[in-house]
């Protein structure tokens, strides 16, 4: 089911520390993109409904007529059928559709080796990259306003982010990390058309494409990044606005129940600790979301920042760090909370409420962000 994965990408923000200062200027960027959607991996297949072409990096030209081709990384480079080809490996289907592992992707793949591994990179207009993203994100049946409003987030994270995974070959990764991707198969026609409909537009501030994180559920106000990655200089649309529109939201309370021992078992990867008896906040944001908690335990105390304890233990349970209470009781710990994610930047829920009350995106993205810019980006050809 679509709308599941979109929880998956709102936790990419959860496992990243973020940069305050984005790593582009407004300005041209190119206009297609390198997805990593298979990363160290030893075999793949790959094929096409009609007739791709291989080319390699000594020259040699292969052309196979449709059908699927098994990927082998050896030691002289990728072997595919009976043909050794060195890389990188560039892969053109006639069609300008390409299977991975049975997945469609729109564009092209190149195809890299690192040592006994190979990376599939898919290489694609960011324009249709973002079809394939949105829905992964947001659900697709939201209101066509907030659809338009995660489109230009998303086109603003890929803008400001291509340097991500420069040092392995491509600019984002498919998963969680970066952004889901999910190719060609995950497009969805609401969100097609929200990306067209705000086509090339990114939000900006001081003339720079921002970092526009973005979370599920704030639970009645969004906070600063300074209490969750510790950043020292907050940008002004990144300091928490008020949000009266998630209160209908799933998750605007919420509560789970973790054994003592799995919650032990994770806190002891990184820390010499006892039996927990007791976890207490340690102080408050503005928005009465935790700062750090203590852990009372039979060998002494441990104090973790609280969004880190969550990321630690299991975010997906754990549901944000803003609680209500937390007790430990026959060796179980009670949670209860508000709110899904981090809560800095746009609250998807607020984002859908604002829509349902005939919000446009632009004064959700400005509501969200204040004192940023929505403008357009220019594409160039990537030189070679």
């Amino acid at each position: 089911m679509i709308f599941k994965n979109v929880r998956g990408i709102l936790i990419l923000f959860m496992y990243i520390v973020f940069t305050c200062k984005s790593l582009y200027a407004l300005g041209a960027t190119n206009r297609n993109v390198d997805i990593g959607i298979c990363i160290d991996v030893s075999s793949a297949s790959i094929g096409c409904s009609k007739s791709f072409i291989i080319l390699d990096n000594s020259g040699k030209k292969l052309k196979f007529s449709k059908g699927v081709g098994s990927l082998e990384c050896i030691t002289k480079g990728i072997k595919i059928n009976n043909y050794i080809l060195y890389t990188p490996v560039k892969v053109t289907p006639s069609n300008n559709i390409i299977f991975v592992n049975s997945k469609p992707y729109l564009g092209q793949l190149t195809i890299q080796k690192s040592k006994t591994k190979m990376t599939i990179i898919n290489v694609l207009p960011i324009e249709e990259y973002l079809k394939g993203v949105v829905p992964k994100e947001v659900n697709p049946l939201w209101p066509t306003e907030a659809l338009k409003a995660q489109a230009v987030i998303s086109r603003t994270y890929t803008i400001a982010n291509l340097n991500k995974h420069k040092e392995q070959g491509f600019n984002l990764c498919s998963t969680t990390h970066c952004q889901v991707y999910g190719g060609l198969s995950g497009q969805v026609h609401s969100t097609n058309q929200a990306v067209k409909e705000t086509n090339k537009e990114v939000l900006t501030y001081e003339d720079k494409v921002i970092q526009a994180v973005f979370h599920a559920t704030c639970g009645g106000r969004t906070d600063s990044p300074r209490y969750v990655w510790g950043w020292k200089d907050i940008p002004p649309y990144l300091k928490g606005v008020k949000c009266g529109y998630c209160h209908k939201a799933r998750y605007k309370t919420w509560e789970h129940t973790l054994d003592e021992h799995f919650i032990h078992e994770k806190l002891s990867q990184n820390n010499k600790i006892g039996k927990i008896k007791k976890i207490k906040v340690k102080g408050k944001t503005p928005t009465k979301a935790a700062k750090g908690l203590e852990i009372i335990h039979s060998e002494g105390k441990l104090r973790l920042n609280a969004y880190k304890f969550r990321t630690l233990i299991d975010a997906w349970k754990i549901k944000s760090h803003t609680f209500d209470s937390i007790e430990v009781k026959n060796n179980k710990v009670y949670f209860k909370g508000k709110g899904w994610g981090h809560k800095v930047g746009l609250c998807q829920e607020g984002a859908k409420g604002m829509a349902d009350k005939g919000k446009t995106y632009k004064k959700i993205l400005l509501y969200f962000y204040p004192k940023t810019k929505i403008e357009p980006i220019s594409y160039r050809e990537k030189k070679c």
